[in-house]
């Protein structure tokens, strides 16, 4: 069996991967609307489970449990992106538009993993008229209560303007509030809308300086548009993944626009927040829970 799977609905394709449960390609009529990472795991999109970003040195207390993980991004000294993206999936189901892959976190891959839960992980990767849909499902088969926490890695292509083409990338995304991260990857919310979502990426900050931001309560759609592309696209987050991550390495190309439902190393906040503030949900033995991401794509021509 092949380690990709090809799906296509009219003039879309999406290329996925079971090798870390990713996206390796998702366009319309050749229009690039992903484009493949340039480190590990050479992916386009990769699902983050069962945690988002970094935790500080992959160490941690729960419910008075000490838990330490292993680096699974050397040189990083932190544990980042949890777990699927390094996984192998198994193909459940496919159809011409359709499959569905999992991923057993048992105690063998918790060996390896340090994470002391044991979980069962599911994506659905459908091709709709509208565009793509992504549905993530996470199962705590723990006996006891597990911390969780899931989100969307895509990465998409960065195209700026110069003195002859004034033609670039143009992003929306209304947030009303920028998580400051403190030392040891510490999170403090500051708002900046005084109360009001504001776009904060109308200034093109990846054009001055590495962008690696994290914003809070979002109205749960980002807005790209390639000016020299017939389409444009927009993530519709699940509102359980109302926070977001946008990376973007200066002059590199690329920026990532991350739906997720928790802050960075929030698990190392005193006291706890709640999954309301930013904090992780606390999944209770065989408790199921399910978010689905929409990749809308738009005629760029409609987009004003």
């Amino acid at each position: 069996m092949t380690e990709t799977v090809t799906l296509r609905r009219g003039t879309t394709e999406l290329v996925v991967s079971r090798a870390g449960g990713g996206i390796v390609s998702f366009q319309r009529d050749d229009q690039a609307l992903m484009r493949v990472a340039p480190t590990q795991p050479y992916l386009a999109c990769f699902p983050m489970l069962p945690f988002c970003s970094r935790i500080h040195e992959g160490r941690f207390n729960f419910a008075g449990q000490d838990v330490e993980l292993a680096r699974n991004f050397l040189p990083e000294p932190h544990t980042i992106h949890g777990f699927g993206w390094q996984a192998h999936w198994h193909l459940h189901s496919m159809s011409e538009t359709a499959c569905t892959l999992k991923f057993h976190h048992d105690q063998s891959v918790g060996d390896a993993t340090g994470w002391p839960w044991l979980f069962s992980a599911e994506q659905r990767f459908e091709l709709v008229e509208q565009g793509l849909l992504v549905t993530v499902t996470l199962e705590n088969q723990s006996d006891g209560v597990m911390p969780a926490g899931m989100g969307l890695h895509p990465y998409f292509p960065l195209t700026e303007a110069t003195a002859e083409d004034e033609n670039g990338t143009t992003i929306t995304l209304l947030c009303n509030a920028r998580v400051e991260m403190r030392k040891a990857f510490l999170p403090q919310a500051i708002d900046t809308s005084v109360g009001r979502a504001i776009n904060v990426l109308a200034a093109k900050p990846w054009r001055e300086r590495d962008v690696d931001d994290v914003f809070a309560y979002g109205l749960g759609v980002a807005q790209i548009h390639w000016r020299d592309k017939p389409y444009s696209l927009s993530i519709e987050s699940d509102p359980a993944l109302p926070h977001w991550i946008v990376f973007a390495p200066r002059g590199a190309g690329f920026i990532c626009i991350e739906p997720i439902s928790h802050f960075p190393n929030v698990v190392n906040v005193q006291p706890a927040p709640t999954e309301a503030s930013g904090g992780l949900k606390n999944l209770a033995p065989s408790e199921v829970w399910s978010t689905c991401t929409t990749f809308h794509i738009t005629p760029s021509a409609a987009v004003t």
